[in-house]
């Protein structure tokens, strides 16, 4: 049986290898989430905008 987990040269799980991974993981989540409410955000003022006829005075 194969195993993927890595280890270092201790022959301990490489925990910072793992911990490393995890913060990419979190960082790549929040930019997306965040990417993702800043376009809700932005499609909300410009359904207000459009909804919206000019008025002249």
């Amino acid at each position: 049986m194969k195993s993927d987990i890595k280890y270092d040269t201790f022959n301990n799980v490489d925990v910072d290898y793992y911990v490393e991974q995890a913060y990419k993981l979190r960082r790549d989540y929040y930019a997306s989430a965040i990417k993702k409410a800043v376009t809700r955000i932005k499609s909300v003022f410009t359904n207000l905008t459009v909804n919206r006829p000019l008025k002249s005075a």
